[in-house]
């Protein structure tokens, strides 16, 4: 009875630390893999900080997926959440040019043959890559989503965040499993 009752408060804490969505049910399974990932995308919005012309204020967070969409149903629960004052508004796009528009671009890893023409173009645009491609950060991207033993962590190119004119909150780089690029103090 007891391990029941403690078995369902940590997957109820579970769903709501982990999403960042709000309290699941207590019957919930814990989050799959790309639910957890769509969380994070959703909390790296509100950890970067884009330059005032690229992301006026009141402008809506366009989050775009490039390539095969992994995610499912987990990315829909993000249309119209309000982040920073900014409503997200999600969509898909298939190339350079559109994803140029983008805020946030997840580049799926159906797009690994073409991530660094992907990187190029998307280069000087103010847009914050994210991948689970392995190795993408090391090659390049903002932040790489990995498995390590079991749990989802990131890795974080801060140079080319900088490169970009973003700007990750000290909270999200204490968090980052690497952070590539820094300056030794």
């Amino acid at each position: 009875m007891i391990r029941r009752f403690l078995a369902r408060r940590a997957a109820r804490l579970l769903c709501a630390v982990a999403l960042g969505l709000g309290a699941c049910p207590v019957w919930a399974m814990p989050p799959g893999e790309y639910q957890i990932k769509a969380a994070y995308l959703l909390n790296f919005t509100r950890y970067v900080e884009w330059p005032a012309p690229r992301l006026p204020a009141g402008s809506p967070l366009r989050l775009c997926l490039l390539g095969r969409d992994p995610f499912g149903e987990a990315l829909a629960g993000l249309e119209g959440r309000q982040v920073n004052g900014h409503e997200v508004r999600l969509r898909t796009v298939d190339g350079v040019e559109t994803a140029g528009e983008c805020h946030l671009v997840f580049i799926a890893d159906s797009e690994e043959r073409r991530v660094g023409l992907l990187l190029r173009g998307l280069a000087g645009r103010g847009v914050l890559t994210v991948s689970d491609i392995d190795g993408f950060a090391e090659a390049g991207g903002g932040i790489g989503l990995v498995v390590d033993e079991r749990r989802v962590r990131f890795d974080i190119n801060q140079a080319t965040l900088q490169r970009e004119s973003l700007r990750a909150s000290s909270q999200l780089l204490r968090h980052g499993r690497n952070v590539l690029g820094m300056k030794a103090p």
